[in-house]
């Protein structure tokens, strides 16, 4: 009896050596660091909310708020890429002609304001290609140079550009199934109606 007990103590401390070893062999530890590195079986953090994000991949905030990578997002379809192009050359064709009138005139009211929102319509839109990645259009300028015989003819020419945007905003959202990008479309299609619109309409 004695005999077996010792062999079974020996037997179980040999076992328990083993494993000692194989825990921290250079296999296991470089297992256990890449695992940790991904977050576990699933790619998630070890808060089970996917928080570790590897460097180099970008960071945005989803539609209802949340982190998402570029990785994670839902990609554009061809035609919501091309319509997302269009609003941006849009918004250049309109603060491409208010600068021309206040090249021409000045700095005049509304032009003076109306063309700062225009570059921040603009920016809003080329922070929703960058998310995408979709190539962003150039700003073409003006195809040739614009001459007004006054400022009530160019407050005219701001109320057909605010209508023309106002209009490509319905196409937009209509083709659109992403729900940031129509949150956007929505927001500078009621700026042009309600502020910029009427505010061409005043001068005209």
């Amino acid at each position: 009896m004695f005999n077996i007990s010792k062999k079974l103590w020996l037997f179980l401390g040999l076992s328990v050596l083993a494993i000692g070893l194989m825990a921290f062999s250079p296999f296991v530890v470089e297992a256990a660091s890449n695992w940790d590195r991904q977050g576990g079986p699933n790619g998630r953090g070890g808060n089970g909310q996917g928080a570790q994000i590897g460097q180099g991949v970008a960071r945005h905030t989803c539609a209802g708020g949340g982190t998402c990578t570029s990785s994670s997002l839902i990609p554009l379809s061809e035609a919501e890429a091309k319509g997302l192009q269009d609003a941006i050359l849009e918004e250049y064709s309109a603060l491409n002609l208010y600068q021309a009138v206040l090249d021409q005139f000045g700095k005049v009211y509304p032009f003076s304001q109306i063309v700062k929102a225009e570059q921040q319509h603009v920016n809003a839109l080329l922070r929703q290609a960058d998310k995408y990645g979709v190539e962003a259009p150039a700003n073409p300028s003006l195809t040739s140079s614009v001459r007004f015989a006054g400022i009530t003819e160019a407050c005219q020419a701001g109320v057909d550009a605010e209508q023309a945007d106002a209009a490509l905003y319905d196409e937009l959202k209509a083709l659109t199934t992403h729900n940031d990008l129509i949150s956007v479309y929505t927001r500078l299609q009621s700026v042009s109606l309600n502020a910029h619109l009427p505010a061409f309409e005043n001068c005209n």
